[in-house]
């Protein structure tokens, strides 16, 4: 049987972690000194199973759930005279006063990769926000002294792949947040630390992957100088590390995005670069990838028997991969995402009889938890029911990812949606159209 501070938690369908997020953000708001995330996490379990009542912490726990002492099972406390004010007039809480530890920072780490292996949406948001929010296992290091041990290279390219996978979850523009304090971490610790050679080339290639990503995570939250200076800073430290496939992911990646936005064949001449150069050193898998984006950038210009070869050779490259020779980075591509890429090439070449099942049957077995992806890849779907004369059906769609915009968050899809609806507006004269552009009239509102 529950006790009445679990059931009031449950109730809300929080995990003990999200709970204690909003217990420090309920905190942060009235300027309250409390506890760090991990100590907070220790108290809340010893509170719920009974064997302590909590004394300082009830009125704020009566405020989190909205509740009386009585009803969270304890009785009534008055509140310490400087509650409220931090306990020293400065309003500055107490886990920014004491700092992380290296055990902090290992929990946050446990309970994050937890969250994604679960793909609880909300718990990976909330650990987000407080990793964001954390000491950064780099500074803690060179606090220290400058020689730095081979433990703490692990940790950050740990961290690379932690932040990757959170990408899945959460909006760019979190994302983006996230990984340029990592950048800041990493490349002070390149600046300040003495590194063997070993080491150097560790952290420039885990550099090079933040750079990477940091520039694909930019121009998701619609960031694009941004996504261009770390793709050159990318290139760069991925260069110092002697990695070709990396340096081929990063400009790549940087094609990728120039051809949605800028020339699309200067992207596919930028992505055949890329290819070329790392050919001869990179996986099955990885080749695949960087031909991903030669396609892409094929599909926009308009070129489809080279784009149609291109993503043949996508298939002939994954299905000789070896996914335990691959690098961390590739991690993503598997046949839905293969795809995916196939289907909306062939929706920009304007072929939705091909487009239209491929992209259907990817999509089908997406996870809903990863919001950005599905709104985006749904927008090609519906862009196919538009080209096939499916209004009701694209109306459908277009409006089902009017109602996860906000989760997504997402510049780019943001974009899509008012590509949808200048499609759209040509079908205006049919109910669901009409009934979807009033729709997107309003949010933009």
């Amino acid at each position: 049987m529950r006790t009445p501070l679990q059931a009031a938690r449950h109730a809300r369908g929080w995990s003990q972690p999200r709970a204690v997020w909003e217990l420090i953000q309920l905190a942060k708001r009235k300027k309250i000194g409390v506890a760090s995330a991990r100590s907070l996490k220790t108290e809340l379990s010893r509170w719920e199973n009974g064997h302590v009542t909590p004394d300082f912490y009830q009125p704020l726990l009566c405020a989190l759930y909205n509740s009386t002492p009585a009803e969270l099972g304890f009785g009534s406390q008055g509140l310490p005279s400087d509650y409220g004010n931090g306990g020293n007039g400065t309003g500055t809480a107490l886990i920014s006063r004491q700092g992380w530890t290296r055990d902090d920072l290992r929990d946050l780490s446990a309970s994050l990769d937890d969250a994604i292996s679960r793909s609880a949406l909300s718990d990976i948001e909330m650990l987000a926000h407080e990793w964001l929010s954390a000491d950064k296992p780099q500074l803690i290091e060179l606090d220290a002294g400058r020689h730095v041990g081979d433990s703490l290279i692990a940790t950050i390219e740990q961290r690379v792949i932690q932040l990757r996978r959170t990408d899945d979850f959460i909006s760019g523009r979190t994302s983006h947040a996230l990984v340029r304090e990592e950048i800041k971490a990493t490349t002070n610790l390149l600046n300040e630390a003495a590194l063997t050679e070993n080491q150097a080339g560790r952290v420039l290639t885990a550099a090079g992957e933040l750079f990477q990503l940091a520039a694909w995570v930019a121009a998701d939250a619609g960031l694009y100088r941004d996504a261009a200076r770390y793709a050159e800073r990318g290139v760069l430290a991925a260069h110092a590390a002697g990695n070709a496939p990396l340096v081929a992911n990063v400009i790549s990646t940087f094609s990728y995005q120039l051809a949605n936005i800028g020339n699309p064949r200067q992207a596919a001449l930028l992505a055949r670069t890329a290819y070329a150069g790392a050919r001869h050193e990179s996986t099955a898998t990885t080749k695949a990838l960087l031909l991903e984006r030669v396609a892409w950038a094929d599909a926009r210009s308009g070129e489809f028997a080279s784009c149609e070869h291109t993503l043949g050779l996508v298939e002939s490259n994954f299905s000789r991969a070896r996914p335990e020779d691959d690098p961390d980075w590739v991690y993503w591509l598997d046949r839905e995402e293969m795809d995916v890429m196939a289907g909306r090439c062939y929706t920009e070449l304007k072929r939705p009889d091909k487009a239209k099942p491929l992209l259907q049957d990817a999509i089908s077995g997406y996870s809903d938890a990863r919001v950005r992806e599905n709104t985006l890849y749904l927008s090609w779907l519906a862009e196919d029911h538009v080209l096939l004369g499916e209004i009701d059906a694209a109306s459908a769609i277009a409006t089902q990812i009017l109602e996860l915009k906000s989760r997504a968050n997402s510049a780019r899809t943001e974009e899509r949606l008012r590509y949808l609806a200048s499609l759209l507006r040509g079908h205006k004269d049919i109910k669901s159209a009409a009934e979807f552009l009033d729709l997107f009239r309003g949010a933009a509102k």
